[in-house]
């Protein structure tokens, strides 16, 4: 039987609490396993929503339009799907118009026609209503949604939209619904925190597809496909239930990307965290942040922690696990280099956020400032953390010679500090 296996550990071995609390970090790791002939992935209910406005025929410098590469990304990422999935196509510019109800990945020509003539169809070109496009997406996948099936709705767009609180309220309902959302900005022209929000409102997530780089669409394409294709556990919920005294202050997903998790509570002392769909085959991590209380030297339960999820139509549960920590009035015992590396990767994540709002608010010394605490942060990091360093710097060059960070600049960096680099094999 497939069951997710619950790995964790403290980010010291041993606690010293001088004052009346101190903060410490639990590193979880969910590892899924027994996966055979009983896992099978979920069956796959997609709509695929796609900008073809007017601004989707711009080449930037590589001689193919936005349009022409996000069709060969769509036709090479239906190749990761099962041909029992279903695939809906939706195109939006002023207008929105289901090109393609639910068809079943069998259908693989019928669709691909579709997709390579999706600017031959009745959609006025002149505006971007990503809100009616989201709309019919929703509207295709609910008609496909049953147990044991994903539905997702993907959507793809290079401008800002009419409709935007239409957008927000679309994926307020989508997660009521159980439908997610994945948000492709391609170019500079989209509204990021609209997107992110959109993302986070739904549970799903969001990329940023750079334009100058034409193989850029069918790499994040085939990998949300591929990701998709490979989804295994729905309705992942993580239960934590800290002792009395114990404060749990917020609950990060860094693994395979940063993000903090909204945290609910059903109960006192019960708080719940949505996980969303977990691969089959990937192990994603979760930082908690606490505050622990002083206590005599000795071992201590802190939380007690469950994971729920379905498989196919089965409700399951990995059963109450301890989370425990040390008191030690000698001092810190070690730090599990594991979850110290983690705790740095969210640090450059915040880091980057506070980056974000002194941009906004074009506060040019608190930008410099920021951007050089995540450089040194990244320097101090190493290889791993190449990628925002030299972004970190971009920003400080950009700022020194024009005054200004650019827009590509901003999204790049924002895209590297959330996702989580490669760490070595543990």
């Amino acid at each position: 039987m497939a069951k997710i296996h619950i790995e964790r550990m403290m980010h010291r071995n041993s606690l010293a609490v001088a004052g009346e609390s101190a903060a410490s970090y639990a590193l979880i790791k969910l590892i899924p396993s027994g996966l055979g002939q009983a896992a099978k992935p979920m069956g796959l209910n997609l709509a695929l929503v796609l900008d073809v406005s007017g601004s989707m025929y711009e080449e930037d410098g590589t001689g193919i339009s936005r349009l022409k590469r996000i069709q060969d990304a769509a036709v090479a990422a239906i190749n990761k799907l099962k041909p029992d999935d279903s695939l809906a196509i939706i195109a939006f510019a002023h207008n929105a118009l289901t090109l393609l109800p639910a068809t079943k990945i069998a259908e693989k020509d019928k669709i691909e026609d579709v997709i390579r003539r999706i600017d031959m169809f009745d959609v006025d070109p002149g505006g971007t209503a990503m809100n009616d496009g989201i709309r019919l997406g929703m509207e295709e996948v609910a008609k496909g949604a049953g147990a044991g099936r994903l539905s997702q709705v993907v959507v793809l767009t290079d401008g800002e939209t009419s409709g935007e609180q239409d957008c927000r309220t679309l994926a307020q309902q989508a997660a009521q619904q159980k439908i997610h959302l994945t948000l492709m900005g391609v170019g500079i022209d989209w509204k990021a925190s609209l997107i992110k929000d959109l993302a986070k409102l739904s549970e799903g997530k969001w990329y940023y597809i750079d334009v100058n780089q034409a193989a850029e669409a069918e790499r994040i394409f085939v990998e949300e496909f591929e990701s998709l294709a490979a989804s295994a556990f729905t309705n992942v919920q993580m239960h934590l239930r800290p002792m009395k005294d114990i404060k749990l202050k917020r609950v990060r997903q860094v693994v395979p990307e940063i993000k903090e998790l909204k945290l609910d509570e059903p109960e006192e002392r019960h708080l719940l965290a949505s996980l969303g769909t977990l691969e089959n085959d990937k192990t994603t991590r979760y930082v908690i942040d606490l505050s622990l209380p002083k206590r005599p030297d000795g071992k201590y339960v802190i939380a007690q922690l469950e994971v729920t999820y379905d498989v196919g139509t089965d409700k399951e549960t990995t059963g109450m696990v301890p989370l425990e920590m040390t008191y030690t009035s000698a001092g810190h015992g070690y730090i599990n280099a594991e979850v110290a590396r983690h705790i740095d990767e969210v640090q450059i994540f915040e880091l980057n956020n506070n980056l974000q709002k002194a941009i906004a608010t074009e506060n040019k010394e608190e930008v410099q400032r920021v951007a050089e605490a995540i450089e040194k942060k990244g320097e101090l990091m190493g290889p791993r953390a190449a990628k925002k360093t030299m972004l970190a710097r971009q920003v400080l060059q950009e700022l020194n010679v024009g005054g200004r960070v650019s827009k590509k600049t901003q999204l790049a960096m924002e895209d590297s500090a959330r996702l989580a680099e490669e760490m070595p094999a543990q």
